[in-house]
């Protein structure tokens, strides 16, 4: 019966997540299963497992404004764990600000300038499936990196539907039953899984960006993040291992905020630098124990 039920809901939850190119077959784009590194986080967005012990997610994600996180259940690897700390960069600055619907140049300087990272502490180790090992140089521009998401369906054309990163009737409908029966947070975890390719065209000290291009000069699964992809891992693949290039985080803004778009050719996506947080990755889970 419970295999059943998933299979139900997986068929009513299916949603064809990232942008994508239009003249591309959507299908192209879908994976069957996730990378074992890849964590699904309470509510929305991602993590990934870096250490035994450690996931990696961008900051904001993480909605400690009104979750308590700590003591709390997370799969990792289809086995639940639970939540034992959370530490954010001392750089990173939660977003309360009322930006208005017009000039998004307030709202880019924000974004530009804060560290939108943090780590989180498993109760128990993850013997299970193995982390994955994360990007040490200073080499990212030009790399070409596949990148995993479950956000908002759309194509470079049309740019992201907004409406369709959140969860369908039937999802809701499953997630009002199920919390009477655990303490696990709803996920996307029903969400079709896909991955797409881009490559790296900027650097800088905290983020790393690539453009959404269209035609003969994009990618045969070229592609770019939408609404609910955040935490999506960018990774290169070194003899057939993921290495971790980068956290999808957000989007470059050049309209009035009412009027933007997401998604659209030539936008351009947003991703937490890995490898200049290594430093203070280490220095964390040696002060904090593996």
């Amino acid at each position: 019966m419970k295999k059943f039920i998933i299979f139900v809901l997986m068929i009513a939850f299916n949603s064809q997540a990232v942008v994508k190119r239009h003249d591309i077959k959507p299908e192209l784009y879908e994976l069957k299963n996730a990378p074992e590194y890849y964590v699904d986080m309470p509510f929305e967005g991602t993590a990934v497992l870096i250490d035994k012990n450690w996931l990696l997610a961008p900051a904001h994600v993480i909605y400690t404004f009104y979750y308590d996180y700590l003591g709390k259940p997370i799969e990792v690897g289809g086995i639940e764990n639970k939540i034992d700390k959370i530490i954010f960069h001392p750089e990173y600055v939660q977003d309360q600000t009322d930006w208005g619907d017009s000039d998004p140049q307030p709202l880019m300087d924000f974004l530009n300038s804060h560290s939108d990272i943090a780590l989180i502490k498993l109760t128990d180790s993850v013997d299970h499936i193995n982390p994955i090992r994360r990007f040490s140089g200073k080499t990212e521009l030009g790399l070409e990196v596949t990148v995993y998401g479950k956000g908002a369906v759309g194509n470079g054309l049309t740019g992201e539907l907004r409406e369709t990163k959140n969860a369908g009737f039937l999802e809701k409908v499953y997630n009002w039953f199920r919390q009477k029966f655990t303490d696990l947070a709803p996920t996307q975890e029903f969400r079709q899984l896909n991955y797409y390719n881009n490559v790296i065209t900027k650097v800088d000290e905290r983020w790393i960006r690539f453009k959404f291009d269209a035609d003969e000069t994009a990618l045969p699964l070229e592609g770019t993040i939408g609404s609910g992809d955040s935490g999506g891992p960018a990774v290169i693949f070194t003899e057939d291992k993921p290495i971790l290039v980068g956290l999808a985080s957000w989007v470059e803004i050049d309209s009035a905020l009412n009027q933007f778009i997401p998604g659209k050719y030539d936008s351009v996506a947003v991703f937490v630098r890995v490898s200049s947080f290594n430093e203070w990755i280490d220095k964390v889970i040696i002060e904090n124990g593996h």
